[in-house]
């Protein structure tokens, strides 16, 4: 059973005012770790349906800083899945978390 959000909100970023299903689980990969570490919100969290203002980026960025597993990390986190309450899901990929060889 899908729940449904009672009142229609405006994304504060970009407007937008169509969200996502409840976000189930947050996969995550990150420098430092054996094995990808899976985050569940406490919260029914949602993210901006638009895809234009980046919230699926602000929300992996958020969990990862404050989960207890990831805070011992060497580096940023470097791919992340966010599975929704329906089935879909959102691949990322952190531009910022790739590690460039140096000569």
């Amino acid at each position: 059973m899908l729940r449904e959000i009672p009142v229609r909100r405006d994304c504060p970023q970009c407007g937008h005012v169509d969200f996502s299903a409840a976000v189930s689980v947050i996969v995550v990969w990150a420098h430092g770790l054996t094995t990808a570490i899976p985050m569940i919100p406490e919260d029914e969290l949602r993210i901006c349906a638009s895809g234009r203002c980046r919230a699926a980026y602000r929300l992996v960025s958020r969990a990862f800083d404050v989960h207890p597993e990831t805070q011992a990390t060497v580096g940023p986190w470097t791919r992340a899945v966010i599975v929704l309450e329906d089935g879909n899901g959102v691949e990322i990929h952190n531009s910022s978390g790739q590690v460039l060889a140096c000569a």
